[in-house]
């Protein structure tokens, strides 16, 4: 049984190497491709660079303003991670531990996602206006933040809310100070997700943001494919 059991956790860590190893090729390939010129790139898309051709990173921060871009996207994902984190938290601590009326489909409307058109930001004329963008990543990570949440507010003892409630906490206090913390690793594994899809999220940007200045990271590589020729080294750079 011993022996099974050994074979069977070799197996399992053979398989996570080779996943692992899956996983960091883009990477390791990418770093290669950035040091590369264009021709090498397909000459030898697999080996490692002959000669280090450092000008892709130049390209990158220069002409390709990735740094602004970088800060831009940072500033977007960051905001939109608070805001959806406090109002994801807030409904779902109402939805796990109050009960009243439509109770389900008040639940079911936040997971459902919110459906904004977002054409309506069009009509506006609200282009490089970072606070509605903000505003529009949020309503689109507050379905997947709320079904975290809440699954996870359920689980989290009544006791200590009564014993809150004891101390004369009202339901807000009780909120900020015993639920919301206990909530920690459910909001960080939301917000990853949150983060994650706005940092690479091309749609928003490319329609609300003309102000190149203001653009993402998204956007800015777009900068890279030309008409009739592609950068490939620096977009990998990038």
């Amino acid at each position: 049984e011993k022996i099974k059991s050994t074979l069977n956790t070799g197996v399992i860590h053979v398989l996570l190497l080779l996943y692992t190893v899956i996983c960091l090729y883009p990477v390791y390939f990418s770093l290669i491709s950035s040091l590369k010129k264009n021709e090498d790139i397909f000459a030898t898309p697999f080996e490692l660079p002959t000669r280090l051709y450092w000008q892709n990173y130049m390209t990158a921060f220069e002409l390709g303003n990735i740094f602004r871009y970088f800060l831009n996207t940072l500033l977007l994902a960051g905001c939109t991670v608070i805001l959806s984190a406090l109002v994801g938290a807030l409904a779902a601590y109402v939805l796990a531990k109050f009960r009243f009326r439509f109770q389900g489909t008040v639940l079911i409307y936040f997971v459902s996602g919110l459906m904004i058109p977002i054409n309506i930001f069009g009509r506006f004329h609200w282009n490089d206006n970072y606070p509605v963008l903000i505003l529009l990543f949020t309503a689109f990570s507050i379905p997947m933040t709320v079904f975290i949440l809440t699954g996870f507010t359920k689980s989290i003892p009544t006791e200590l809310e009564e014993a809150a409630v004891m101390d004369g906490c009202g339901a807000f206090r009780t909120f900020w100070h015993i639920v919301f913390p206990l909530t920690m690793p459910a909001i960080a594994t939301a917000s990853t997700f949150n983060f994650i899809q706005t940092w690479n999220n091309l749609l928003f940007p490319l329609i609300f943001i003309k102000n190149k200045n203001l653009s993402t990271i998204s956007v800015g590589l777009l900068s890279f494919f030309g008409e009739r020729t592609t950068d490939y080294g620096a977009i990998t750079a990038a």
